[in-house]
């Protein structure tokens, strides 16, 4: 569960900028077909849904994957949005708050993310039975109807017309309607039925359900519906003429409901931003050529720079020699060293073109090759067993060992010779050096790994 949550977490960050973008251009294209807008919205609603993207260079996205996987098993917590500033602010107050203890029996980030994981399925309850509740009100009160013909039905319970039902849906018309109010109302909810509207709204819920606790879902969500009934309108009344539009606009201001449900469906056809829409009836013309080039590119760029995630030097795209790294956080360290200086305060690595080893001397400036390094496979023999045994590093090693893609060994290192390093390239294209060294005390169990470090090139 909490693997999912985040997740869900990482896919919604990411979306912020689908849907950010989205918002941007329904500013400056005022005039693009309404059609066009909830398109845009789709390929929010992708981002939302899709856990997988293409990496291009084109990519706006700063970062796929902000918070790790293992974020709750590391020594230091840190994220990783892409943007530095926001990295360098975060990470040192979320490694302060969150960091193990060695007193305690877990590490507080389990229990915070397991908390977050619980809230949010409780969310998603509350959501679900709101729509629930809210369908079976609505069943209640056209429960009382006449059908008239087709899929038309008069109600005298309701004051607005809507469309209901996800299969065999019905349109339902208060009573109070004259004949050519119906035929009003009836071209702009065949528009939605056309369009598919009742399931995209639904879906647009579903979505608004699963990330419930992410404001922008919800803006998204709000401008969705209204772009909704603004495509329809627009269906409507495209080959009407001016006194036409001016007649439908009429039966849109009669039937306006001062109702703001949020519910899934139904789409009714006076449901809100009336005085918005009204202006859009009364001002509609087809749009220009260049205009609907322009909705049409937006979509594109839309789809290109924002669906797609950056490009990263994957393990099976580029070996990772040739570089040199800084380390940009600590994955693990043995609990008998909590108390030492960091090394990566002052320590940076190179990974030579010959496949060295090199690690900066403090002192020099220098680069001081190690050694060698051999292509190893890491088994639980060679890996997980050298850290201290607890529950929390054995989880973290099964991780790390299960998502490595090529491991790289070095020995007999340090003034003594008794260290070596490990270096992993792992599935996701992160560099992790290893440090451990043999105590010489247990001719069984005799070598340990004291510091695990994720590198960044620099």
């Amino acid at each position: 569960m909490e693997g999912l949550f985040i997740q869900l977490l990482n896919m919604g960050i990411a979306a912020n900028f689908v849907i950010l973008a989205v918002m941007f251009l329904r500013i400056i294209l005022r005039n693009m077909p309404k059609g066009m807008r909830c398109i845009l919205w789709g390929l929010a609603g992708i981002r939302l849904i899709c856990p997988f993207a293409p990496q291009t260079v084109l990519s706006l996205i700063p970062s796929a994957q902000t918070v790790a996987k293992d974020i709750a098993l590391q020594q230091q917590p840190a994220v990783h949005s892409g943007i530095a500033v926001l990295n360098q602010a975060v990470n040192p107050v979320l490694a302060g708050a969150f960091a193990p203890k060695e007193e305690a029996s877990v590490n507080p980030l389990q229990i915070w993310i397991f908390a977050a994981s619980v809230i949010w399925l409780v969310g998603i309850a509350v959501m679900a039975v709101y729509a629930l509740a809210s369908s079976w009100n609505l069943y209640r009160i056209t429960r009382e109807r006449v059908r008239w013909k087709e899929n038309l039905y008069f109600c005298d319970r309701i004051d607005t017309p809507f469309i209901l039902g996800v299969i065999h849906s019905r349109i339902y018309l208060p009573s109070f309607l004259n004949e050519e109010q119906i035929g009003f109302v009836n071209a702009h909810e065949r528009a939605h039925l056309a369009r598919r509207d009742h399931l995209w709204k639904l879906l647009g819920f579903v979505l608004l359900s699963i990330y419930w606790y992410h404001p922008l879902c919800w803006a998204a969500y709000w401008l969705f519906c209204k772009d909704l009934e603004l495509a329809c309108d627009e269906k409507a009344v495209r080959d009407f003429d001016l006194c036409g539009r001016k007649a439908y606009a009429k039966t849109l201001l009669e039937c306006s409901s001062t109702s703001r449900r949020i519910a899934a469906y139904p789409l009714a056809f006076g449901e809100g931003n009336v005085k918005e829409r009204v202006k859009n009836v009364l001002n509609y013309k087809k749009p220009a050529f260049w205009e609907a080039a322009a909705a049409v590119l937006a979509c594109l760029l839309v789809a290109v720079c924002f669906l797609t995630n950056p490009r990263e030097e994957l393990p099976w795209a580029q070996e990772p020699f040739g570089h040199r790294y800084g380390v940009e956080h600590t994955v693990y360290y043995a609990p008998i060293f909590s108390n030492m200086f960091p090394p990566e305060a002052r320590w940076a690595y190179e990974l030579t073109s010959n496949g060295e080893l090199a690690v900066k001397e403090e002192a020099s400036g220098n680069y001081d090759v190690q050694g060698a390094l051999e292509e190893m496979k890491l088994t639980y023999e060679n890996f997980d067993q050298y850290m201290m045994g607890l529950e929390a590093e054995e989880r973290t090693a099964a991780n790390i060992r299960k998502e490595n893609k090529t491991a790289w060994y070095t020995g007999s290192v340090g003034e003594s010779g008794n260290g070596f390093y490990y270096i992993l390239q792992q599935e996701n294209g992160e560099v992790l050096l290893c440090y451990g060294y043999n105590t010489g005390l247990d001719a069984e169990a005799n070598e340990i790994l004291a510091w695990i470090f994720r590198l960044n090139k620099i």
